[in-house]
């Protein structure tokens, strides 16, 4: 992504700081966010794993895994400080937790188990490469596996900010990486889950 697109990306983020946290992040409801937390979790057992959580938001996901794993080391990164400032707030005490403000799109990545991004590669950017590029960075990075949600391009229509995906366009892409890699849909209209294992 190129300065103007992080710009917008930024400004998007932070028109809605005012509403609902919820909204601040993109997302429609809790509901919604539930749901994609719970396909993401379908990657498999996190426990005793080192957890890169890549557009962490207010960290969230941080508090939803505690409800269904133990002794997982989580690292949260954003680029927008509102965020990171919001997730050192909210889970910054707890133990095993670190935020970073970085764009995860430049920085290097750390070797860890697991890498989930939630939303965070639903942004349109002038480099075609862009997504591809980034799934191939994670998958560098991880050892036991990738997990991320994208916007079904069946349901939702791209616009200035955001960019939906075709299925089976990522699902060619992925299996040259992994061959196994599944996808889940169904639990939200306009979205869908990657599953990449190693």
């Amino acid at each position: 992504m190129n300065l103007i697109e992080k710009a917008t990306v930024q400004a998007f983020h932070r028109s809605r700081l005012n509403g609902s946290d919820l909204r601040a992040l993109g997302y429609r409801s809790q509901e919604s966010q539930t749901r994609r937390f719970q396909a993401l979790l379908q990657l498999g057992d996190f426990s005793h794993c080192s957890v890169l959580d890549l557009g962490c938001g207010f960290g969230d996901l941080k508090a939803f895994l505690d409800q269904h794993y133990k002794d997982f080391v989580y690292l949260g990164v954003d680029f927008l400080k509102e965020f990171i400032d919001g997730a050192q707030l909210r889970y910054g005490a707890l133990a095993h937790t670190q935020f970073f403000q970085a764009d995860f799109l430049t920085t290097g990545l750390p070797q860890v188990d697991i890498v989930v991004a939630s939303g965070s590669l639903n942004y349109r950017s002038e480099n075609a490469l862009h997504p591809w590029q980034s799934i191939s960075r994670m998958w560098e990075a991880a050892n036991k596996g990738v997990v991320f949600n994208l916007l079904n391009a069946a349901q939702f229509e791209s616009d200035e900010v955001l960019r939906a995906y075709d299925q089976s366009e990522v699902l060619h892409f992925c299996r040259q990486l992994d061959p196994d890699t599944e996808i889940i849909s169904g639990y939200l209209p306009d979205d869908f889950t990657v599953l990449m294992r190693k």
